[in-house]
């Protein structure tokens, strides 16, 4: 007997790491799931007892005894007196943090083919009911739970921000609930059935409506809580409770079912359940101990009182032996029929006369260190800035389609796209003026036949780099390319005007140019947020400040007072750190090579300071060419005392400018433009 609606990994799995999870799952049973948990593996192991460090850590709360309570032999946490109460906060839980962590991992799996494309994260999280009855005196659960609760929907929030929403499914864990409905456990509040409920759909409204929601319904599985999964009557009650409320979709269901008995009674109470269509039920009747005979007979007697359903444990395995999950994944998959197909994914081909890497001089040339080390800067926190791009890009990129990294330098925002964008084959080519840059990008890139690359050569004898038409080639060229996206560098384009009227060629009609900056003069920008590259002027005139001022730079006041070569050292700085164009320059650019500009919108980035002088240190020449002189101006490259006494003045400077804080912020700008057609 095969349930119709696959199964449901209820949250824990006891195995390593979250990357073992996904890896184990997809290979047992990813066409019979559409969520992966990450396992809750290590602390998380036993569910919420890794919470109770997180309360005790604050200074509040004493100590006491468990007393005669139902959950788990662990002390209980009491304010120390009333007016403690005032000062009770809660920082990272740690929840945020963990899914952040275990997202990386599904990602790249899923990236590499690993992870199957239609599997989100599953992101289980307890009620806020469950660690405050756990771990809170009784006296004091009223007047904690609001503080948890809050810190608690801070994480999720924090988990929606870093996770794309279609990539994410979010769990509530309802435990401690059922206990309270029964009478096992004292609840804090009057009306138990309409406190619980209010509060589940308090947390369900919290969760973005196209983010996967579901509830884990549990009536616990330690020794205190009396049979496991008794009558299923009170969950039922509550789930069409939250079916009838709900303002938006409510995608899965859990309820556990007794696993030691089968009676009728156990189940006719699932006859009562009104949930929507599109909402999955999963029932928890498999068990080791019965296997698949003990499955079959329960899903048989299910099916007297409810048809659609799927299939799942009573609840998590964190304490199960980690030599029995591979029979837990046989049982799912004996009980359960395929719900996705392995349909291989169409691949993507470049036209016939397009030369993916051309045989050019740039692609043999060793890597280049400077390169490398830009490269790594796309773990700067700054480098968030590209995320609204790769959403958007995303949302335009359509199968078969063709994108632009124009100035694309290493990778950095394919790397990231690649690692949004799955099944939707589309062809990329990045385009760059660095051969260093360009030879980076091919080593990351050369094994990935969906991925092409072309160098912009300066033409010394017309004074101009190449147009991006003419290094497509005639298929491309001619209006083949859907998309193009330039980040972080048309600020750079002293040309820009001709650099659009090339793009507006390649493009076809209906195509979209996605824009970024840091460097736009934007006049809705607030006053306290940068643009980064000014900050290299003040860090400038703060050295030479310092300089004047301290004898252990005295060496370098003659390069001060040489009127003639500062003024070349700030011309070199100055084409790599541009003054900043107004906003207006560049709409009125791009309305006059044809272009719709559709729309512009302005983000606030958060830029460390450590990140940034790390930043600025790669690029010291530009920064403090005049401590030492430069191979450009002086003729000769400085000394290893200058750069050192260049990075040094770099982080005084950088100091100064910031004091003890930690980051600043900088105001990105975003354009969407669109060729009429």
């Amino acid at each position: 007997m095969e349930a119709t609606r696959g199964a449901l990994l209820v949250g824990s799995i006891p195995l390593g790491t979250a990357e073992s999870v996904f890896r184990t799952v997809s290979a047992a049973m990813g066409d019979r799931v559409s969520r992966i948990p990450d396992g809750e593996t290590g602390p998380r192991s036993d569910w919420i007892v890794w919470q109770y460090p997180v309360l005790n850590s604050r200074p509040e709360f004493a100590v006491c005894p468990p007393g005669d309570h139902p959950y788990r032999s662990l002390p209980r946490l009491r304010l120390r007196s009333p007016e403690q109460l005032a000062n009770v906060t809660f920082g990272e839980l740690g929840y945020a943090a963990v899914a952040a962590s275990s997202y990386q991992s599904f990602v790249r799996l899923k990236r590499d083919g690993v992870v199957p494309e239609h599997c989100r994260l599953q992101v289980s999280l307890p009620t806020p009911i469950s660690p405050i009855s756990a771990f809170i005196a009784h006296a004091d659960q009223a007047s904690i739970e609001p503080l948890y609760e809050r810190r608690l929907l801070d994480e999720l929030e924090e988990i929606t921000r870093l996770i794309p929403h279609d990539q994410l499914a979010v769990q509530w864990d309802a435990n401690f609930e059922f206990a309270m409905l029964d009478g096992t456990l004292p609840a804090w509040f009057g009306d138990v059935r309409a406190g619980i409920v209010e509060r589940l759909l308090r947390l369900a409204s919290r969760v973005p409506s196209d983010v996967q929601l579901g509830y884990h319904f549990c009536h616990g599985h330690d020794r205190h809580y009396g049979p496991v999964g008794r009558d299923v009557r009170i969950q039922v009650e509550v789930a069409n409770a939250l079916a009838g409320a709900l303002t938006r979709p409510l995608n899965w269901l859990h309820l556990p079912l007794p696993t030691d008995r089968i009676d009728a009674a156990d189940y006719e109470s699932l006859g009562l359940l009104r949930l929507a269509p599109a909402t999955e039920l999963y029932l928890g009747l498999l068990s080791l101990d019965d296997k698949e005979s003990g499955a079959n007979a329960r899903m048989s007697m299910a099916r007297r009182f409810v048809e659609d359903f799927g299939v799942a444990t009573v609840c998590g395995w964190g304490r199960l032996s980690p030599d029995r999950v591979p029979e837990l994944f046989d049982l799912h998959s004996t009980t359960t029929r395929p719900l996705h197909r392995a349909d291989r994914a169409p691949t993507f081909t470049w036209p016939e006369d397009f030369q993916r890497v051309p045989d050019d001089d740039w692609s043999s040339i060793p890597l280049d260190d400077s390169a490398l080390a830009y490269d790594r800067v796309e773990s700067h926190s700054w480098y968030d800035n590209l995320d609204p791009t790769v959403e958007e890009l995303a949302r335009v990129l359509s199968a078969g389609g063709v994108m632009v990294d124009y100035s694309g330098g290493t990778g950095i925002l394919l790397e990231r796209l690649k690692l949004r964008v799955f099944g939707t084959r589309i062809g990329a080519v990045i385009v760059d003026s660095s051969p260093k840059f360009l030879r980076v990008a091919l080593e990351k890139f050369r094994d990935d036949p969906t991925v092409a690359f072309r160098h912009l050569k300066f033409l010394r004898g017309e004074g101009r780099l190449q147009s991006l038409d003419e290094v497509l080639g005639e298929s491309l060229g001619s209006g083949g390319v859907d998309v193009i996206a330039s980040t972080n560098a048309i600020h750079l384009y002293s040309d820009l005007p001709d650099t659009v009227n090339a793009w507006v060629r390649t493009l076809k009609p209906g195509g979209t140019i996605l824009i970024n900056s840091g460097n736009i003069r934007n006049p809705r920008a607030r006053e306290d947020q940068w643009i980064l590259d000014e900050t290299v002027w003040v860090i400038g005139d703060l050295a030479a400040g310092i300089v004047r001022t301290d004898e252990g730079y005295a060496q370098y006041r003659p390069a001060l007072d040489n009127e003639e070569q500062m003024k070349e050292h700030a011309t070199f700085r100055d084409r790599v750190f541009l003054e900043p164009r107004p906003l207006s320059f560049y709409v009125e650019t791009l309305e006059s090579a044809g272009l719709r500009v559709d729309s512009v919108r302005e983000g606030a980035v958060q830029a460390s300071v450590s990140q940034w002088f790390e930043f600025l240190c790669a690029y010291h020449d530009a920064v403090l060419g005049w401590v030492g002189g430069t191979d450009r101006v002086n003729g000769r490259p400085p000394s290893a005392d200058a750069v050192r006494d260049r990075m040094l003045l770099i982080r005084q400077a950088i100091d100064l400018l910031f004091g003890q804080r930690d980051t600043f912020e900088a105001c990105w700008t975003y354009l969407t433009c669109s060729l009429p057609g």
